[in-house]
């Protein structure tokens, strides 16, 4: 059960980039490549591996965007769609679109949110490579994450801080949801989490919950009141996917802010 929550709400959520309130960056349990990535993901970069399995789902987008669904598998349909919300995200931009790729545009689109995430945190984006840049926009918002929280974070190494700011907020949820926190594992407790969040998603959509497995549901929220929850900002559009989707330790190894570097050589 757990893995299929993770596998629908994160390749669904950020794959069709359907979440657009402030999407960019949210968690601040990210790695350098989630990151990069997010932007990618919020840039409708990335699409699921089996669009098969979501058929229903792609041809709504389709039809949504007036693409024609006719006589076109679910792949042609979903690569159809993501490039069209590619393009919508691009001349948001002021990107020009014109006789580029997927690949190209993606990587145009990503490069230009994260420079605006960062000038956004007040953070100096001349003669930053994009992992440089990324490094530096975690950074910063774990640092005012935990500032937030009342949390300490003189002598804490980033992917320390990193964990406490997550367990205080996964507490913090729980507390909120009525939910017992005592000899729970954080995995445990991140599903029961999730799990009611969804139900509470359900029941304010007017979802009919019975019989249907968390994964049936959320699936159902995407597929056909992606819009109405986004709207009401109800999970997984409340802002904090990122903190319970993003992130893979140790990924902010691989790039490093210059700032970071003075501070070790000290």
């Amino acid at each position: 059960m757990k893995k299929q929550i993770f596998t629908i709400v994160f390749s669904g959520a950020l794959a069709i980039g359907i979440i657009s309130a402030n999407p960019v960056l949210a968690g601040e349990n990210q790695s350098v490549e989630d990151v990069k990535g997010e932007v990618e993901f919020a840039g409708h970069g990335h699409m699921h591996k089996n669009p098969e399995k979501h058929v229903e789902f792609y041809r709504k987008q389709a039809e949504k965007l007036g693409i024609k669904t006719e006589g076109k598998d679910a792949r042609a349909l979903a690569e159809e769609v993501h490039m069209a919300y590619l393009k919508q995200e691009a001349k948001k931009l002021g990107i020009e679109t014109d006789g580029k790729d997927f690949k190209t545009l993606a990587n145009e689109v990503r490069k230009i949110r994260l420079q605006n995430k960062a000038k956004e945190l007040g953070i100096s984006i001349e003669g930053k490579d994009l992992n440089e840049l990324a490094y530096e926009v975690r950074e910063t918002l774990i640092v005012n994450k935990a500032k937030e929280l009342k949390i300490g974070t003189k002598g804490k190494d980033l992917e320390g801080l990193a964990k406490e700011v997550r367990l205080a907020i996964l507490k913090k949820d729980a507390a909120e949801l009525g939910i017992n926190p005592d000899g729970k594992q954080e995995k445990e407790l991140i599903k029961e989490v999730i799990d009611k969040k969804i139900l509470q998603t359900a029941k304010k959509l007017g979802i009919d919950t019975r019989n249907k497995s968390t994964h049936e549901i959320m699936e159902e929220v995407f597929t056909n009141h992606a819009e109405e929850a986004k709207k009401q900002k109800l999970f997984p559009f409340d802002g904090e996917r990122g903190f319970y989707f993003g992130g893979h330790k140790g990924g902010f190894h691989k790039g490093k802010s210059s700032e970071h570097n003075k501070k070790e050589q000290e």
